[in-house]
């Protein structure tokens, strides 16, 4: 999905948390995907970043003003780290956050179809 992307990819802590629980719970095979996946970001060109204390203050007010939305915790997150981190491209495969963060915020979500390979 992001093999041509140029440079490293920033991923979230929460991010990366979110979805190991994900594929372990949800998918079939998870377990032995969540350890491939685990595998990938310790040889790949990745950082996994923690958030701030600022990153959580900025993903609370983003949670207050999105209650309609709503925007969850990663998501604000997300959000805050890619403000505080000055990215505007953030790759996603949840749809519906691509038209959540117009408006709040300065970023680009880049979405992709997400397909279960056989």
């Amino acid at each position: 999905m992001l093999g041509s992307w140029p440079g490293s990819l920033v991923i979230p802590e929460p991010v990366l948390g979110e979805t190991c629980s994900f594929l372990r719970n949800n998918v079939r095979r998870g377990a032995f995907l969540e350890a491939t996946l685990l595998e990938q970001l310790t040889v790949g060109n990745y950082e996994i970043v923690n958030p701030t204390q600022a990153d959580r203050q900025r993903a609370t007010e983003l949670v207050r003003h999105m209650v309609a939305a709503p925007l969850g915790y990663v998501d604000a997150t997300v959000i805050a780290m890619a403000e505080r981190l000055h990215i505007t491209d953030v790759a996603t495969t949840d749809l519906k956050f691509v038209g959540m963060t117009q408006g709040i915020t300065k970023i680009r979500p880049l979405a992709w179809p997400f397909h279960e390979s056989h």
